[in-house]
């Protein structure tokens, strides 16, 4: 029973997991995995197959152990000091690997060779991978929050009175979701002209700095007209809250790896402030009253595309500017030194 569900888990492994890691172990997003996990590739004994699989590894110096099951059989391809190709923290290096039989367990050794420098990161058409990752990743993003948004709006949602507030938590919630998915798609293009931009903290940073514009945005929801009461100075912090908040944020990771990365809190402030202001230019005059919902919600899509573009562009040309900047000073203070 053992054995038969053990095979029946290395399948599941092999099927689902195995291509989903390795496609992840080798884009810009590899260190969500790579501190723990590389992408193993050798060649079959006897079929001459390449075989690629996802490996848990520890690391001494440039030896690296990986222990298997017996029942996953791709060890069985490797003779003492077989030739074995890595991708290793996002890096394609090369060793030699022993497997030894040590019941319950297969340990496999891999000893590196040495690293061979790599061409330089190439940095061109950075504004044009970063609009096109950024515009995916916030229309589907944005569709998370707008779907729960037209789901809460029912009559059900009066429950008990505090219908208001379920409904700004719930949409609250969505947008730490839209936040994710916009880190992710802007860390994938970031980490490859910023390497040591780690991913988790650049996704945190964003989903948190879109709670934060989120819970400012629901606020009218939840107060109602009692909002407009409040004093200029409160709702001018607020603004300033919804629209800083998430560069605030990013701009602490960023600092340490580009300079004056306070620039980019500003970049990203005007660059929503002009993509709200799209939204609202595409969306305001097409809105109407007694509209059927689906019309309503094919509105709202093309204001959401509308508002992605725009902030994926005007944020694209700020990173490029950002980096750059950064690159040409380094260049005055080398010929200067």
């Amino acid at each position: 029973m053992r054995v038969t569900l053990s095979r029946a888990v290395d399948r599941l492994q092999a099927l689902l997991v195995n291509p989903i890691a390795g496609w992840l172990l080798r884009t810009p997003l590899h260190d969500l995995l790579s501190e723990r996990v590389a992408l193993l590739a050798l060649t079959g004994r006897r079929s001459g197959a390449a075989i690629r699989l996802p490996v848990r590894y520890e690391q001494r110096g440039d030896t690296l152990t990986v222990v298997s099951r017996p029942s996953r059989r791709w060890w069985r391809n490797l003779d003492e000091g077989s030739p074995v190709r890595l991708t290793l923290r996002g890096r394609a290096r090369h060793g030699h690997a022993t497997a030894v039989r040590a019941d319950p367990v297969v340990v496999v050794t891999i000893r590196l060779a040495a690293e061979q420098p790599g061409p330089p990161q190439a940095q061109g058409r950075l504004w044009w991978r970063w609009t096109k990752a950024v515009t995916l990743g916030e229309i589907t993003g944005f569709a998370v929050p707008a779907v729960v948004a037209a789901q809460v709006a029912g009559p059900e949602w009066t429950l008990l009175g505090i219908g208001p507030l379920l409904q700004g938590a719930a949409i609250v919630m969505a947008g730490a979701v839209e936040g994710m998915i916009l880190g992710l798609a802007q860390a994938y293009v970031l980490r490859a002209a910023l390497p040591a931009i780690p991913t988790r903290a650049w996704v945190r940073a964003t989903a948190a700095g879109a709670v934060i514009a989120w819970s400012v945005g629901v606020l009218p929801i939840v107060l109602g007209e009692r909002i407009v009461r409040w004093p200029p100075a409160v709702l001018v912090l607020l603004g300033l809250s919804l629209l800083g908040s998430m560069g605030l944020l990013q701009a602490r990771v960023l600092r340490g790896q580009v300079r004056e990365a306070w620039r980019w809190v500003i970049a990203s402030a005007g660059s929503w402030l002009i993509a709200l202001g799209a939204f609202a230019l595409v969306t305001t005059p097409l809105w109407q009253e007694g509209q059927p919902g689906w019309l309503v919600v094919t509105i709202g899509v093309l204001g959401g595309v509308v508002m992605a573009a725009t902030v994926a562009a005007l944020t694209g040309a700020a990173i490029v500017r950002l980096l750059s900047s950064g690159d040409d000073r380094c260049r005055r203070e080398r010929r200067l030194s």
